[in-house]
């Protein structure tokens, strides 16, 4: 029997306005979802990816964070605790793929949602955004696992 795991990687920005196209440039580079290079680098070797590894590079980032050292050892500036731990999710999300294979896990990120949250700064309305999440746990029980989905199309971590 197959069992059924998604996150959705979504997350609250309260207390700033971002418009749609500067917050999406942050979570995406050259159509990659992690955007800063060397935690990419680390974290995309599925066959090496361990929890250790993303354990690692959250706490380098954590140490680079108390150092005030983020630009110079090229990690992203903007929003950066974000950016990082979504690309820790992203990457937990295949090691849980891996480590349990009778389980679909699977995470899908609805796009940038006009909620009260972001002063409704959104780029889809919240039926829109919801669409990802809904088709993604409706999956038959021999569907994908091991996936990240934009919205409702499969896209690279």
């Amino acid at each position: 029997m197959v069992e059924y795991c998604w996150q959705v990687n979504n997350a609250g920005i309260n207390g700033i306005i971002v418009d749609a196209e500067a917050f999406a440039s942050l979570n995406l580079k050259d159509g990659e979802n992690i955007a800063n290079e060397r935690a990419k680098m680390v974290l995309s070797e599925c066959d090496e990816l361990a929890e250790e590894k993303v354990d690692e590079v959250v706490n380098q980032f954590l140490k680079d964070v108390k150092e005030d050292t983020l630009e110079t050892k090229g990690w992203p500036i903007n929003l950066s605790a974000y950016v990082v731990s979504k690309a820790a999710l992203n990457a937990y999300l295949r090691i849980l793929a891996t480590k349990f294979p009778n389980f679909q896990v699977n995470c899908v990120s609805p796009g940038f949602v006009k909620t009260n949250m972001n002063c409704n700064n959104g780029e889809f309305d919240v039926e829109e955004g919801a669409k990802g999440p809904v088709a993604l746990a409706l999956t038959p029980a021999d569907g994908p696992s091991g996936l990240f989905f934009d919205r409702m199309e499969i896209s690279s971590f």
